[in-house]
């Protein structure tokens, strides 16, 4: 009995790990990282390093922990042959050591480890010449699924966003629409009117129309769109650092305040709204059972999507270092 219960659990880790790690999973704004050297970065606990052979710009990943003696190895030497070196024994890491895949994409850096899509989703209008593309990254004090859920909320903006910067107002929203894509993605969209201040700096004087889309298990974007013909795409690629630890790789897309300076403005806008709502995520509870059990006791109106996101991440599991030890071992017997 003990046995089938452990096979169960065992089973159920997998499954998980399987879903989760065949999805790309975003690890860095490559105008953010210097190539030069090894790149390390963590998915909850699982340790990787990167690195490209200089001789074909080929990315190569290895857990960053040495199958020598246990070193590190984002402080090992990448070879003239585009090999990683260990600087404990000199033992060398080549392609074949390759754990998962990681390509570049729209920007940003991703990793699979047997990717069911052949590329990650993507971010609306970022190839279009006449939108500016910019990349923020925040790391908020927050679960992964307290991010994820914030994405679909609708009711948070006249709270957190309503401020003197900020884009929330106490005027509902209207025209309401949910979406349901297969089963892994949402969508929701609606119109909105923002405060004064956000209005105005966008020389807006009606409601706003906006679209969400959600795709499992780490990837939203959102467009607003003023007076028809004006756009912002903010693409949030999520990843978890730690238990209370989520890093937001963010895309901004827009084809209006095209200079330099106008840019500048819009970045600083779109921070100072992360701002908000990293004040909001670090007053998010720990993730743990007794949240799980209390959270959705109460439900506001035109909530259906957030109950509809709760069932599609129902699975999602902290990546520590139980998942990534069944993990690796079930790589490595399948591999």
């Amino acid at each position: 009995m003990r046995y089938i219960i452990f096979l169960n659990i065992i089973l159920n880790v997998i499954s998980f790990s399987e879903k989760y790690f065949n999805s790309w999973n975003c690890i860095g704004i490559i105008e953010k990282i210097n190539f030069k050297k090894p790149y390390k970065i963590n998915i909850g606990e699982l340790p990787l390093v990167v690195w490209k052979d200089p001789n074909t710009n080929n990315l190569i990943t290895s857990i960053n922990i040495c199958k020598h003696l246990g070193s590190t190895l984002d402080n090992g030497i990448i070879t003239k042959m585009g090999n990683l070196q260990c600087q404990y024994h000199g033992l060398e890491y080549t392609k074949k050591d390759n754990f998962g895949e990681t390509i570049e994409h729209e920007g940003k850096l991703f990793w699979a480890l047997n990717p069911e899509r052949k590329m990650p989703y993507s971010t609306p209008y970022i190839n279009n010449k006449n939108f500016k593309k910019s990349f923020l990254q925040i790391d908020m004090n927050c679960d992964f699924k307290d991010s994820v859920y914030n994405t679909m909320d609708l009711l948070h903006p006249e709270f957190v966003h309503n401020k003197i910067v900020g884009f929330g107002s106490k005027i509902p929203p209207i025209n309401i629409k949910n979406y349901k894509i297969g089963n892994d993605s949402l969508a929701l969209s609606f119109d909105y009117f923002s405060n004064k201040m956000t209005t105005k700096i966008n020389k807006n004087s009606k409601m706003t129309e906006n679209f969400h889309l959600f795709h499992y298990p780490s990837f939203s974007w959102s467009r607003v769109t003023f007076d028809k013909t004006k756009h912002i795409i903010i693409g949030v690629n999520f990843l978890p650092l730690e238990t209370k630890k989520t890093r937001w790789y963010i895309t901004l897309c827009h084809n209006y305040y095209l200079s330099p300076l106008q840019q500048k403005a819009i970045q600083i806008m779109a921070l100072t709204i992360l701002s908000q709502d990293f004040l909001q995520m670090n007053n998010q509870y720990k993730n743990n059972q007794l949240k799980n059990e209390i959270i959705f006791g109460h439900s506001f109106q035109n909530e259906k999507i957030l109950l509809e996101m709760k069932e599609i991440i129902k699975d999602y599991e902290y990546p520590d270092i139980n998942i990534i030890t069944n993990l690796y071992k079930y790589y490595k017997n399948n591999k």
